[in-house]
């Protein structure tokens, strides 16, 4: 299973006061259930210590996936110019075409709509996982993380 976090919930997987379902996402992570896709754009944006940290760790150890940039730039670019994406996050819907991830950790709104949008994002659709309107560790968050069809066959 891949996913990608969104630098607005970096704290909540990574930090030290975590919600239950940011922890419970940390585990999968840490334990390989579920494998991490980062991109050099997005590493660059995450100004959290410990989850550069960290993901510098996983990739190094193989266990974090780092896109390489030519493919994922040229996509983004191109989405630009399509002028699909309503947020302002195009670079991370360029990473899962790329990557395949279909899971996403993310609170902002408009990201949710641009990854559920099947024009931007299909086979498998993609899902979001977010905190937004409860910080605890529900069935849905259970569902998501239990699903092995969120990364696309490469």
């Amino acid at each position: 299973m891949c996913a990608i976090v969104d630098v607005n919930v970096s704290h909540e997987v990574f930090g030290d006061n975590r919600p239950e379902a940011g922890r419970r996402f940390f585990e999968r992570l840490d334990s390989g259930l579920l494998r991490l896709v980062v991109s050099r754009r997005l590493l660059a944006e995450l100004n959290y210590v410990k989850a550069r940290q960290w993901i510098q760790q996983g990739i190094l150890a193989g266990r974090i996936r780092q896109e390489t940039p030519g493919p994922v730039d040229q996509r983004e670019e191109e989405l630009g110019r399509e002028g699909r994406c309503r947020s302002n996050d195009i670079h991370l819907i360029a990473l899962a075409q790329v990557s395949g991830a279909r899971l996403l950790y993310s609170n902002d709104r408009a990201l949710h709509e641009d990854f559920g949008n099947k024009l931007l994002i299909d086979r498998p659709r993609g899902k979001v996982y977010s905190t937004n309107e409860r910080k605890d560790f529900t069935n849905a968050h259970q569902k998501l993380l239990s699903n092995r069809n969120l990364c696309r066959r490469r």
